[in-house]
């Protein structure tokens, strides 16, 4: 049996395909990018005014229903800070390093609203979190 052997004409044809190919889609590669570029350099300033298009407000002190919980307004009305848990017993390295800050300073903690609304326990602020390991979450 015979081997079939392409002829040179047959081999160039098909490079050159083959590299008309590659060339076709690194243009389109660079227009793609191009087009991306030019699309994200031409966002709108917000001050814009579009018709038909209202642009939203900020909540006022007003609107917000969400009631803030409890807090120390001076850290002397905190005093005596609540002793808080050492970082030691706290493997998390996280976690002992909120307790580290929490024990360094309480007059900032206490001055602190704690959100997960804990004032049920008998928390006054964010510093009452962690006299307890409710502030390990």
């Amino acid at each position: 049996m015979k081997k079939k052997t392409k002829s040179k004409k047959q081999v160039t044809r098909k490079t050159k395909s083959l590299a008309m190919t590659k060339g076709g889609w690194a243009a389109a590669m660079v227009l793609a990018v191009g087009f991306t570029v030019f699309m994200f350099s031409q966002e709108e300033s917000p001050e814009v005014n579009r018709p038909g298009v209202v642009a939203p407000s900020a909540p006022t002190p007003s609107s917000n229903k969400e009631q803030v919980p409890p807090f120390h307004a001076d850290a002397n009305e905190a005093k005596p800070f609540p002793e808080t848990l050492s970082p030691s017993l706290f493997p998390n390295p996280v976690v002992a390093r909120a307790y580290r800050i929490a024990e360094e300073m309480p007059e900032v903690l206490a001055q602190q609203p704690c959100y997960c609304y804990c004032d049920g326990f008998g928390h006054g602020s964010l510093l009452d979190c962690y006299s307890d390991g409710h502030g390990a979450g």
